[in-house]
């Protein structure tokens, strides 16, 4: 249950990389310097906050006295199939693969603007 709190969270930190990132592009598109600087800067706060709790799952999943429970819930945790019945293992993957869906899809922004930041230093 802790691992499918924690992965809604990341989604919700995703979900507002996401927006941050969209308005940094449109403030590039702008040429609007001052905008891209205070969203990147915003930026951050949820970024610590997905490193955080990319610690918190790690420590949890180390702390776990059952091995192979431990095993099961990160292979769960780096997309495989649930690898047990009910409902909250089924939970648990559809969160990590919509996580990881979002986290490439802000990547591929970020790699856009990196492109199109070095396109315009280089003019």
């Amino acid at each position: 249950m802790d691992a499918l709190v924690l992965m809604k969270r990341t989604g919700n930190l995703l979900n507002e990389m996401e927006d941050l990132t969209k308005q940094i592009a449109e403030s590039i598109d702008r040429n609007d310097r001052v905008s891209m600087e205070m969203l990147v800067a915003m930026r951050e706060e949820p970024l610590g906050k997905l490193h955080e709790a990319d610690r918190i799952l790690r420590e949890q999943l180390a702390d776990m006295p059952d091995r192979e429970g431990a095993a099961q819930l990160a292979a769960m945790l780096n997309g495989a199939a649930p690898s047990q019945e009910g409902d909250l293992p089924k939970m648990l993957c559809e969160q990590v693969n919509q996580n990881k869906r979002r986290l490439e899809q802000v990547v591929a922004m970020n790699q856009r603007i990196n492109q199109k930041v070095a396109g315009s230093a280089q003019q």
